[in-house]
């Protein structure tokens, strides 16, 4: 296990949310509007890459070729948004993030001047899904380290990996062997008072569409937020400088991809020092 910690640079901490837009175009067939089964997969695979707690808004915009007229066109359009939409809904989509459902009718062309008519038609005929997210974090890159390796020169973006203070299921109770790995961790801190850092929370088998599991003893759903508290309390209570620390909580969003327990688990990422 130790060989996995040790390997390569990860992904260590997120220092910031920003927003981002991304697009997936659908396409129909002339003159009508129901999708075909692959465009139905298309849409629901560019769903099932999205992490559904990150989505803020969609959009959804229809258009139709430049045959046929306007107002026969904004039906037409109109009703291949109405299509995408129940799709979107029967997906799971929360109808509250579709701010937007607008058909826009045909898209005209230069037929005189367009070199490939039909491929052109075949693009304009489409709906346009348009996602507002959380963009993906900025993180610092930085060499993974067990516990075992404090004795080692440390730098920004370290990842302190607590291989044995562990958690039982929905559980921030810090039991006597977690306690005494920390008192250990505390000795390092306190030779080392320039050391700042984050204590991170993380938890294991939630589903993608929660952000956090649900601690047991509070019945709220922030138990990696609940892990990292408790541990920054306990450095707190062992006089660490609450000002060298922060804590939070990012719920599944870092998977080892390995053991459950693995994800059951508090790191420290340096900050400063």
């Amino acid at each position: 296990m130790k060989k996995l910690f040790k390997i390569g640079f990860l992904v260590l901490f997120l220092s910031g949310f920003a927003q981002e837009k991304i697009t997936q175009n659908i396409y129909f067939d002339f003159d009508v509007d129901q999708l075909r089964e692959n465009q139905k997969n298309i849409l629901r695979d560019f769903f099932q890459k999205i992490d559904s707690s990150q989505i803020q808004s969609v959009r959804v915009f229809g258009y139709c070729d430049d045959r046929g007229t306007a107002p026969y066109n904004f039906n037409l359009s109109d009703r291949r948004v109405g299509t995408v939409e129940k799709i979107l809904l029967n997906i799971g989509l929360n109808p509250k993030k579709l701010i937007a459902l607008e058909g826009k009718g045909r898209v005209l062309v230069n037929k005189d001047t367009v070199p490939d008519l039909d491929q052109t038609r075949s693009k304009n005929r489409r709906v346009e899904v348009v996602v507002e997210q959380l963009a993906k974090p900025k993180f610092f890159m930085g060499i993974p380290r067990l516990f075992s390796d404090f004795h080692l020169p440390h730098q920004k973006g370290d990842r302190i990996y607590l291989e044995n203070v562990r958690f039982s299921v929905g559980s921030s109770y810090l039991d006597l062997k977690s306690r005494a790995i920390l008192d250990k961790i505390v000795v390092f801190l306190k030779n080392n008072p320039y050391v700042e850092f984050e204590v991170q929370g993380h938890v294991c088998c939630t589903p993608k569409y929660f952000s956090d599991a649900i601690d047991k003893d509070t019945k709220e759903r922030k138990l990696s937020y609940n892990r990292a508290k408790a541990v920054y309390r306990y450095l707190v209570m062992r006089k660490i400088n609450p000002s060298r620390m922060t804590f939070k909580g990012y719920g599944n969003l870092f998977p080892i991809g390995k053991e459950p327990e693995l994800d059951r688990r508090v790191e420290l990422v340096i900050t400063k020092c």
